[in-house]
């Protein structure tokens, strides 16, 4: 082809490009700016030509565009995220661990684990090998979990570089149990957050320091219905961090409790809180990020300000001691990447269920992809959630 005609070419779609974006940024909607201003930076720096490598579909929502996967960003920063886990308690017996032959309960969830900078959930139990039961269990069957040092490595064998401990299980086995928890995760170099003892923590992964923060309506833990304690706590963290992430353990339990309400929710007489307004409020506070658990069975997602609110991701890998009959047993496992600004540019949802005692395995049917789809489309009108593929 003619160098001029190529010149041409290259002028028309260099044109092109500057119309969409001038038309994005008088649109009115700046919540992806910065997104598209890194995308469109990009491509005018291409002297030689401009290469289209991002779009937008306005599939299920018209009002915000959702941002294509894209595999040359630069800043994007991936995580994989489970809901919760308890592999295992020595409490009340031995025989309630896994066996050796099962060995690390999260071994069938490894290969989907490595794919991303980041691993990260929701610690559903103390870890300790002598604490002493602290919790008031009465004359029912005590839900208190207890795991061993030998389990708990296998949090760290699967990569996981943080744990929620904001939860009503932190703190069965006292101050002690949380002590020896805390003393565990900082051998490994876990991260934490959500206790009085530990309230954030934050790490750095390729050059992008990600904060953490978590909160559950729990004895011991930062306590997500005191508004003003979430506000000073994201406000203490914000600057000292690129990208704030916020966990909650909150809402009712139960199979019936797949439906996020509006309002306040209770479980044995308890205030579970109010999850939607504490996690839009997380968000217009400065979190990228939140993340629920604590129903025990998954809910939908929400973007909100063009941030991803996932508000439980149920089950992942509890063994021996959960209810895990259908819909307790479904276990996903989301993947997402966020530029470094916050902006969301991808999730899936790959879809595990625990078998056996609780052992999560891949499940080609997809079911907590279709339940967490479902779910999103009828409490938020939120059509745009995508499904893992098994390899």
């Amino acid at each position: 082809m003619p160098k001029r005609a190529t010149k041409s070419i290259y002028l028309f779609s260099f044109n092109i490009v500057i119309l969409f974006s001038m038309a994005y940024m008088l649109s009115g909607d700046r919540r992806d700016t910065q997104f598209f201003k890194h995308v469109f930076a990009k491509q005018a720096n291409a002297a030689e030509g401009i290469r289209m490598t991002n779009g937008y579909s306005v599939a299920g929502n018209p009002s915000f565009a959702t941002p294509l996967v894209t595999d040359t960003l630069p800043d994007t920063i991936s995580f994989s995220i489970v809901g919760d886990m308890m592999l295992g308690s020595s409490y009340p017996a031995a025989s309630f661990l896994p066996t050796e032959e099962e060995g690390n309960i999260l071994q069938y969830a490894m290969p989907l684990l490595q794919q991303t900078d980041l691993r990260i959930g929701n610690l559903e139990s103390a870890i300790s090998d002598s604490a002493k039961v602290f919790k008031n269990c009465g004359s029912s069957q005590c839900f208190a979990f207890r795991t061993p040092y030998k389990c708990a490595m296998w949090y760290k064998d699967a990569g996981f570089e943080y744990l929620n401990l904001a939860n009503n299980h932190s703190f069965d086995f006292g101050m002690k149990g949380v002590n020896h928890t805390l003393a565990f995760l900082d051998s490994v170099n876990i991260k934490t957050s959500g206790v009085p003892q530990h309230p954030f923590d934050t790490l750095t992964i390729r050059g992008t320091r990600i904060g953490f923060v978590s909160f559950a309506p729990h004895s011991n833990c930062l306590n997500m219905n005191d508004d003003s304690l979430v506000k000073a706590t994201i406000a203490e963290v914000r600057p000292l961090c690129e990208l704030l992430v916020v966990f909650f353990h909150g809402g009712g339990e139960g199979s019936g409790r797949t439906h996020t309400p509006k309002g306040r929710e209770f479980f044995l007489g308890q205030n579970r809180g109010d999850v939607r307004h504490f996690s839009h409020m997380c968000i217009n506070e400065g979190a990228d990020l939140v993340i629920g658990s604590g129903p025990h069975v998954v809910r939908g997602m929400e973007r909100y300000k063009g941030k991803l609110i996932a508000y439980s991701l149920g089950n992942f890998a509890t063994y021996h001691q959960f209810n895990l009959k259908y819909p307790n047993n479904i276990a996903p496992l989301l993947q997402i990447k966020i530029t470094s600004e916050g902006n969301l540019v991808e999730h899936k949802v790959f879809s595990f269920l625990q078998e056996g005692e609780g052992i999560p395995k891949p499940d080609t049917t997809l079911k907590a992809f279709k339940m967490i789809r479902s779910l999103s489309v009828e409490d938020f009108n939120f059509s745009e959630v995508e499904a893992g593929e098994f390899d």
